[in-house]
């Protein structure tokens, strides 16, 4: 029989991967009923072991037992529906993240005898998206990486330095402008090429360039010359 929650998670969530256990606890005998989805999420083979109380307590995470006891009691004492994201640990010790969704039922007396819900192993999603979000991160860094590398390299064919130097020559742009260093970099490689400054020398080029990143920053002291008798010479070194 197809799960209803199934439907709502995957509109929610854009994946049908989520599994999804239903529960059910009957408050005046004490005894909770699992879907056979539930004791897979939780390491187990459909029927393997009976539900009990205290070993869904067992199975919380250390650091979230607590609260996802305190939701749990305000369902059967008040009724009050819940919603929380929280760990348990599976039959193997796996750590899973999961939401559980549940609301108290009320009987004739006006009193809770039963507390039902789903709960929801959003694990593979989270990874899904750290993954992502890891991957991003990496082609950025990359990106950024590239162009400083490019900057310093137009720095060191301009001005005949070395690889420190030129780092050194983007960075103290960087903190005197209060421009970051990878915003510097990009903004050399970006507009080496630029037409509104094709008559220039290279130098010339590297000047207007860094005269323009800088140009609304007021407090910006004498740039630092670059030291040398022969503009060609490759011995050249930078100097404060």
């Amino acid at each position: 029989m197809p799960n209803p929650a199934q439907a709502a998670v995957t509109a929610l969530a854009g994946s049908t991967t989520e599994s999804v256990g239903q529960f059910s606890y009957d408050v005046p005998t004490d005894r909770w009923w699992w879907s056979p989805s539930l004791y897979t999420i939780h390491g187990f083979a459909p029927g393997e072991i009976v539900p009990t109380t205290a070993l869904m307590a067992a199975h919380q995470h250390p650091d979230d037992r607590s609260e996802a006891l305190e939701l749990i009691t305000a369902a059967v004492t008040a009724g009050i529906p819940f919603c929380s994201r929280h760990r348990i640990l599976d039959a193997q010790q796996r750590v899973h993240t999961v939401v559980t969704i549940g609301e108290g039922v009320r009987g004739e007396d006006d009193q809770i005898v039963r507390v039902r819900g789903y709960l929801i192993d959003v694990t593979d999603s989270l990874h899904r998206d750290l993954a992502a979000a890891t991957r991003v991160a990496v082609e950025l860094s990359a990106g950024r990486r590239a162009a400083i590398e490019q900057a310093k390299g137009a720095l060191m064919i301009t001005y005949g330095l070395d690889e420190d130097e030129a780092f050194a020559l983007l960075r103290w742009h960087s903190q005197h402008s209060n421009i970051k260093l990878r915003d510097i970099a990009a903004g050399i490689t970006d507009r080496t090429n630029d037409p509104d400054i094709a008559d220039l020398t290279a130098d010339g080029k590297i000047t207007e360039i860094l005269a323009d990143l800088t140009a609304n920053d007021t407090t910006t002291p004498a740039l630092p010359r670059i030291s040398g008798t022969d503009p060609e010479d490759h011995d050249e070194r930078l100097t404060a």
